[in-house]
Parts: structure tokens; sequence; C-alpha cells
């Protein structure tokens, strides 16, 4: 751990179950002289492969929280042949808050990566997670929902990039993984997010967007548990075989997948989620309601797909994402992004 701000309360090497955290000394009003808890679990059975799971990356997605949480519950040692390292919580600031960004540092966690050990608890955290774990993982589920702000169809995501043989590990683990749709996408704007820090490793990453809407959705629920476990049987991670699964896979291909609002108003969708749209559909419209005599904005959809998400805030301001889509691409067109 040398070098590291942070240290673990528990050998995250060593045999059999453990649970623990990670302490974060930080000194403000609410931790003076003391230690941030940023709960970990380590289940290690033998010398396999290994993997990161990770939930509250963001603290108000829950649907990642009660898997990771159910994980360390369930299972043994014995059903590990390799090591399956376990961060329910990973920005446990934001969880304790309930909110997308920590309340310390307002910093938005799938931003910060590399992080840095000296700054703020957001980038302290992620660079633990990349400097300490990712070099010593193949696989890692990172499991995100929604939100307060979002609902999405219970969905995997995968970046659409790299070698041929690491895109090929990576289609084969969304396959694994099985939810009914798995959204490609590119590095864009999210290069400092754990995907992103996972490419650098050639970790094999899917990541998940489970409901949202600060609920817990069970039909989502059960779609990220049985993902979970099938891919971690798939790598080797976790006894068991693995079932045969398919995804179907949809590329956001560009920011004209996004429907973003012109204006600040009170928005009426008009397409529910998982409909199927073509480019120029009408999406919805913006009522302003600082000025009564103006008419509403009509919105469309600047792409042809499925909507995956959509806003769960009806008042929005003018750059808010309202919406975004996906279309269905295949096998081959995936590899060859």
């Amino acid at each position: 751990m040398a070098g590291a701000a942070l240290t673990a309360s528990i050998d995250l090497e060593a045999p059999g179950k453990r649970i623990g955290y990670l302490r974060l000394p930080w000194s403000d009003e609410i931790h003076a002289y003391g230690v941030i808890p940023v709960p970990i679990a380590v289940i290690r059975g033998g010398d396999g492969p290994a993997a990161l799971i990770t939930a509250g990356i963001h603290g108000d997605e829950y649907e990642g929280l009660l898997i990771a949480r159910r994980l360390i519950a369930e299972l043994d040692h014995t059903e590990v042949p390799g090591r399956l390292i376990i961060m329910p919580g990973v920005n446990w600031p934001a969880v304790e808050g309930r909110t997308r960004t920590s309340p310390i540092d307002q910093k938005n966690m799938n931003r910060a990566f590399p992080g840095d050990p000296s700054s703020g608890p957001t980038a302290m955290i992620a660079n633990f997670i990349e400097r300490i774990i990712l070099p010593h993982v193949g696989f890692a589920i990172d499991l995100h929902s929604g939100g307060t702000k979002s609902i999405y169809t219970p969905c995997g995501y995968v970046y659409g990039m790299g070698e041929t043989s690491f895109r090929a590990r990576k289609l084969a683990a969304a396959h694994a993984f099985g939810a009914p749709i798995t959204a490609v996408v590119m590095a864009t704007s999210s290069g400092g997010s754990l995907s992103s820090a996972c490419e650098r490793h050639n970790v094999v990453m899917v990541a998940t967007e489970l409901g949202g809407g600060a609920r817990v959705d069970q039909d989502a629920l059960r779609i990220g548990w049985d993902g979970t476990i099938n891919l971690l049987r798939h790598a080797g991670i976790l006894a068991g075989s693995s079932l045969q699964k398919r995804t179907a896979l949809h590329h956001t291909a560009s920011a004209e997948a996004f429907v973003m609002a012109p204006i600040d108003g009170l928005f009426e969708a008009c397409v529910p989620l998982d409909q199927t749209v073509t480019h120029g559909d009408l999406a919805g419209r913006i009522w302003p309601m600082d000025d009564l005599s103006r008419q509403p904005v009509a919105v469309h959809f600047g792409a042809s797909g499925k909507v995956l998400c959509h806003r769960t805030m009806p008042m929005v301001r003018r750059g808010d994402y309202l919406c975004h889509t996906g279309h269905p691409i295949t096998d081959k067109e995936f590899m060859d992004l």
C-alpha cells in the first residue's frame, strides 16, 4: 500500500472471506482527525481469476447497492476459486448523503479516475482503485442505475473500443451478463470513468443501468443479480456452470442520440421507455412556466433507435438531457466499430 493515502483494514490478498473498510484520512467540520470508512469485502478461495464488483459510484443508485450487499452476505470463499473484491458503496460520502456526487468535495466519482492520492476524498478513492486494485483483476462489474434523475430500461454497458481480442472478451462478457439490452458507447466525455480506467488496465468490464428513479425496481434487481452471477461463473471467478445467454446490442453512437432541452420549462414526454422511434419523431414538448403567453416548444429525436433512458424530473433547464436512444447492431458491427 506504499504511496497510497488510503489503507485497508483487511488483507486484500489473503484467502478466506474478509469484511472491512478503506481508511480514508480526512479532516473537516464533520470528520476532524478521523477517517471516512469506505466498505470493502474480499472473498478468496484460490489462485484463480480475480474480479472487482462496484456499486455506489453514485450514491443515489440503489439496485447495485443491494446486489453488492447480497453478494457479501451469501457467497462463501469455498465458492470462489479465485478472488472477488466487492465495494458496495464506492463513493461512501455520496451513499451516506443519498446524492449523486460527494457532499464533501462535490465530485462525480465516475469522472474522477485515475484519481489523486493527495486530493479530495473522491479522487483518493479513485486513485486507490486504479493503482491498487485494477492491476490485479481481470474482470469488473460496475452496478449503476438511473438514480434520482433518470429511469433506464435495465441494460448493460460496454465500451466499443480496444484491440480485437480484448473487444471479443468484452462482447462475450456482455452476452454472459445477458441483460435484455446492452448499450455500446464510445469513450467521449466519460474519460474519467471507472470504465475508462478498466480499459487502461485491460480489465474486461460490464457496467449496468438497472432501473432508477430513486427506488428499487424488482425486475431490474433480478436482471442485475442473475447477470452478475452468470458473468462471474463465465469468468471462472465463481464456481458453477454459466448459462448460455444473449443480449441485444444497441449503439449510442453520438450526441444526436441524446435529446436535450432547448429552453427552461416543464417537459411533457410523448414517448415511453423502450419504444422504437425514428429520427425526427416527436419526443415531447417543453412548456414555458415563466411566461404563460409563450407556446410550448416541441423537441424531436435526433437519432433512430430504442428509447433507453428517460429523465425523471419534468422541470428542466436549457441544456438538460431529456432522454436518449440506441440503435441495434450485430456482434460483427460491434467488432468493427
